[in-house]
């Protein structure tokens, strides 16, 4: 049996549904799917009970998952006899990210890895609120996604600015009589808030594990914008194409209009007097005492920050 199959039925577990474990595991949703499928014909029964959501586990599911679980522990263990025998000591590290954290760290890997190669770092990649309560059940030691930080058990430190746009579809009840002129996500429209004001105006939005949520809600106040007909879209990636198709209005960071597509079919805005943006934080439980690892880590991209 190929033992990478216990990787992807443990990430599965983990992470509660076959695509969001593909995320983790730098598959497609598809191929993974395929693999579990050939794994269980193979055992000849079922691992996950697929009519609940999260997915279930069956009776016997459980007990493979025992024995791929502690499967996974004794090849960690064997690696790192290996190791010490061999003389090479390093130090594995988990770090949290959420999308947009993980595009900041991402960049900035290979020259981590290059002033500290005996630290192996893995990302896995999750939604806000869950690096929130991995760091405070120390289940991690250290997470890079956006603020706002709800717990006040949490320390941080901001890296990046994380400027938002709003995308409008061309058809939108908020563009009707506006001019629109010259507009791409680096020369966005500046709209009149009234615009989005307009009753008929449709929203995708964030769900609220998400630390877009936060700044969706605040522009949504701050503005005095009726939110009533909308959509709720757990991937950014997935909303943003919502509204290339013409599905709502959505607000992103620039840097997915950046990394995906620009589209002619959408306008890219920002709101007249008004600036909205995140930061891109590291975060860590208040008043845990990091490993080696995780504080070199740590420092590294602090010493990153806002660098251009």
């Amino acid at each position: 049996m190929d033992s990478r199959l216990f990787h992807y039925v443990v990430a599965v577990e983990e992470c509660g549904t076959i695509s969001s474990a593909a995320r983790t595991l730098f598959l497609s949703q598809p191929a993974l799917t395929k693999q579990i499928g050939k794994l269980e014909s193979e055992l000849g029964f079922q691992i996950f009970d697929r009519s609940k959501n999260p997915l279930g586990i069956t009776e016997q599911g459980e007990i493979f998952l025992d024995f791929a679980g502690r499967y996974l522990e004794l090849e960690k263990e064997f690696q790192q006899k290996l190791d010490a025998v061999s003389g090479e000591k390093h130090q594995d590290l988990i770090v949290m990210t959420t999308s947009r954290g993980g595009m900041y760290a991402g960049v900035r890997t290979s020259a981590f890895l290059d002033a500290h190669p005996e630290i192996h770092v893995e990302y896995h990649n999750t939604d806000a609120r869950s690096c929130e309560e991995m760091l405070e059940s120390e289940e991690r030691e250290l997470a890079v996604y956006t603020d706002p930080v709800q717990s006040d058990r949490i320390e941080y430190l901001p890296l990046e600015e994380d400027p938002l746009l709003l995308v409008i579809p061309k058809d939108s009840p908020a563009l009707e009589g506006v001019e629109i002129g010259e507009n791409s996500y680096q020369n966005p429209l500046e709209i009149d808030v009234k615009c989005l004001r307009r009753p008929n105006n449709r929203f995708v939005l964030s769900t609220s594990t998400h630390s877009l949520f936060f700044a969706e809600q605040e522009m949504f106040r701050r503005c005095r914008i009726h939110m009533g007909n909308a959509l709720h879209v757990d991937h950014v990636d997935t909303r943003y194409a919502i509204a290339c198709g013409g599905g709502g209005i959505v607000m992103v960071p620039l840097q997915t209009v950046k990394s995906l597509y620009t589209n002619n079919q959408v306008v890219y805005a920002t709101i007249k007097g008004e600036s909205f943006y995140r930061y891109v934080v590291i975060a860590k439980k208040r008043g845990r005492k990091l490993s080696t690892g995780a504080e070199l880590f740590w420092k590294f991209m602090v010493g990153q920050r806002f660098a251009p």
